[in-house]
């Protein structure tokens, strides 16, 4: 369990610093006179990013793993090496698909704000305090409202962009209500092994004052993170931003947000030492995971539109990685492992999706960036590997046999299945939600199957053309190479996701002993004394 130690040294966030530093300096090299200079930026960014790369691989000035520590509100745990090397991964990829999204004069800004975000998932990961958690969830979110405008000259990119301000900024609030509820039951903002202590005795005793600020604090912060994860009932706007946006910070959209929610709710979960198989916080997933599930599917049946199609079939992913979530790190062995299965079908899905809107950033279809059934029809015999870079992308997301879409819906639909057997009180209702999360799997093979037949049997006499620009093309190619290399290898992912939740896994194991109440706990939750 985590406890407080001295201040954190530089070292220990030197790829963040890296990446917050250089997101400053393209901010000023961004408004250049030299046309070089701006040009530049892009190039500025790819190898920050490889450098940070090199960094987390090689641990430069980075101290050695230790979950026992937590310095100035961040924890350097092996969940924090898995996100840091996993998004500065993706953010290689996401660099080459938005090589050349924004316009000249707004690269510096554009390529600015995605580094700021990326450092946000990062700091996510390392968080051990309420305060840190909230900040960098703002910090992961804000930049891309920017981004979204930025990306295209287009009205419909500006109202995209305030949808999902307006609707962030209501998701901000009911986290930071929430984290003022358990800060009250904690006694303070850090998320350390006293933190745990209290709240597990708070949940423990339904008499307790302080149990229902517990479970009113849990509710209201998971209420806030779902919108990252574009979960119901906070999915409202996924599909309008999705479209408004350029089809390359659309694909930022589904791995970013979606990382960095999830990275929050692993946070927040453990506080209850991952008691999520009974009482009310079972309920509650149960419900959002079953309701996500089917209303990304039922939406995404309807759609023409590829992107607003990827939009809704984003919010039946999360309903997926919600039955991981539910089944928490309570099983062993890799596929027994909900929250390893979690952090292997994120990434995957990152990838598969930065892949399909890699392709459609590439396509044009009489002069306008392709959009719809129609525009991708009848690629197969024009453009072959861009076709079946597409179609690679769709069946990975449809998760159909041996993609690694695939062996992501296995390890989730597994685990919980793992946890229905050491569990007895809601047996039953865990294996309903799998067999209603293989049900929804079904359903998204329709409307994936129509992609996929619009791209591989339509013909057309008016085809999509690719442009010229080759960096967007090896973005979406390097994918298209990821997705093949993990479909014979998942093993290897899977056990750097099994071995990034130890902490989880520990968390859910241990017997902590609760915590005297301090004076402030006292203060808060106490009957007024009279004299």
């Amino acid at each position: 369990m985590p406890t407080v130690s001295a201040a954190v040294s530089l070292g220990s966030l030197l790829p963040e610093v890296l990446l917050a530093v250089v997101g400053c300096a393209l901010l000023i090299v961004g408004q250049a006179a030299r046309r070089s200079a701006r040009q530049a930026v892009t190039w500025i960014t790819l190898v920050t990013l490889i450098v940070a790369i090199v960094l987390v691989r090689f641990g430069v000035g980075m101290p050695a793993v230790d979950s026992s520590v937590v310095s100035s509100g961040l924890a350097f745990t092996s969940l924090t090496a898995f996100a840091r090397m996993v998004t500065l991964l993706l953010g290689v990829l996401i660099t080459l698909v938005s090589w050349a999204c924004p316009r000249e004069e707004e690269r510096g800004e554009f390529f600015a704000m995605m580094l700021f975000s990326l450092v946000g998932v990062m700091l996510v990961a390392s968080a051990a305090n309420l305060v840190i958690l909230f900040l960098a969830l703002e910090l992961v979110s804000i930049p891309t409202y920017v981004m979204i405008a930025l990306s295209r000259s287009n009205p419909r990119a500006v109202e995209s962009a305030t949808k999902y301000f307006f609707l962030g900024a209501a998701a901000a609030a009911l986290t930071a209500f929430g984290f003022s509820y358990l800060y009250g039951v904690i006694g303070g903002a850090s998320l350390d092994h006293v933190a745990i202590g209290r709240v597990a005795e708070a949940l423990a005793d339904p008499a307790a004052p302080a149990h229902t600020i517990a479970v009113i604090g849990l509710l209201l912060s998971l209420l806030g993170v779902l919108f990252k994860i574009a979960a119901v009932p906070l999915h409202f706007y996924i599909a309008d931003v999705y479209q408004g946006a350029a089809s390359p910070v659309a694909g930022l959209l589904g791995f970013v947000p979606k990382a960095a929610g999830l990275l929050a709710i692993f946070k927040i979960l453990t506080l209850t030492q991952w008691n999520t198989t009974e009482g009310t916080l079972f309920w509650i997933l149960w419900i959002v995971a079953a309701a996500t599930m089917t209303v990304g599917n039922v939406l995404a049946l309807q759609q023409t539109n590829i992107k607003r199609l990827l939009a809704y079939s984003g919010i039946a992913h999360s309903g997926y990685m919600l039955v991981g979530i539910l089944a928490g790190p309570l099983g062993d062995g890799i596929i027994g492992d909900g929250t390893a299965a979690v952090l292997y079908y994120v990434v995957i899905y990152g990838i598969a999706n930065l892949c399909a809107f890699a392709m459609l950033g590439v396509l044009r279809s009489k002069g306008r960036p392709a959009e719809t059934l129609r525009d991708v029809a009848g690629l197969l015999r024009y453009y072959p590997s861009l076709a079946l870079l597409m179609a690679l992308a769709m069946f990975t997301l449809m998760g159909l046999p041996p993609t690694p879409g695939f062996w992501g819906k296995l390890s989730l639909f597994g685990s919980a299945l793992a946890a229905a057997n050491l569990v007895d009180l809601h047996q039953k209702w865990i294996i309903a939600l799998v067999i209603i999360a293989v049900l929804n799997s079904a359903v998204a093979a329709a409307y994936y199957l129509r992609v996929i037949a619009a791209v591989l049997l339509y013909e057309t006499d008016e085809p999509a053309e690719p442009s010229e620009r080759q960096a967007p093309l090896m973005g979406g190619l390097l994918c298209g190479f990821l997705l093949l290399a993990f479909m014979f290898y998942p093993s290897r992912l899977l056990a750097m996701g099994r071995s990034a939740t130890t902490t989880l896994h520990e968390a859910s194991q241990a017997v902590v002993a609760p915590a005297p109440p301090t004076e402030p706990v006292r203060t808060a939750l106490a009957e007024p004394e009279t004299h």
